[in-house]
């Protein structure tokens, strides 16, 4: 090794065994990778998912789809692909899931400055559900929000929307 440079195989092989089974769900939600482990557990567990459910995971979450009339390219950005999996892959069901603390609406520019970051996230899981919903009018949309526990070491706990 020099200059810092990690020692790097040059190949990995998962232990994973490949299926090739086109899951029925497909999951939208942020990037923020401290949410993904909850995420991934409530998925496969509460909601029954394939653990090989499709992802689609990219800062804010399902914010882009609220954005047609303000910033139609992140609109369709997100659209395009949103498409491309419900039709390559047989998508039967949407999980749109918002999170507590999210950088991405903390940081946001777009409409109001001053206002409550849940509710915002509550009124645009909505506002992307009825979207996703007149998208693909044969596939179920459901909508969740991810808080933090009150308990002295926090949980995440799911509510729907």
């Amino acid at each position: 090794m020099s200059n810092g440079e990690a020692n790097v195989e040059e190949a990995y092989e998962a232990s994973a065994p490949w299926d090739a089974a086109r899951p029925d769900t497909l999951v939208i939600s942020c990037s923020d990778g401290r949410w993904r482990a909850s995420t991934q557990e409530f998925v496969e567990h509460h909601l029954s998912a394939a653990s090989h459910a499709d992802q689609v995971m990219v800062p804010g979450g399902i914010e882009p789809l609220t954005l047609l009339d303000l910033l139609p390219k992140d609109f369709n950005f997100l659209r395009r692909r949103l498409e491309t999996l419900v039709e390559t892959h047989g998508t039967r069901r949407i999980v749109a899931i918002a999170h507590e603390d999210c950088g991405w609406y903390r940081r946001r520019r777009v409409g109001p400055v001053a206002v409550d970051l849940r509710e915002r996230q509550l009124l645009d899981l909505k506002r992307a559900a009825a979207r996703l919903r007149s998208m693909f009018p044969d596939v179920v949309v459901e909508t969740w929000y991810a808080r933090l526990s009150d308990a002295p070491t926090p949980h995440v706990v799911f509510e729907k929307v």
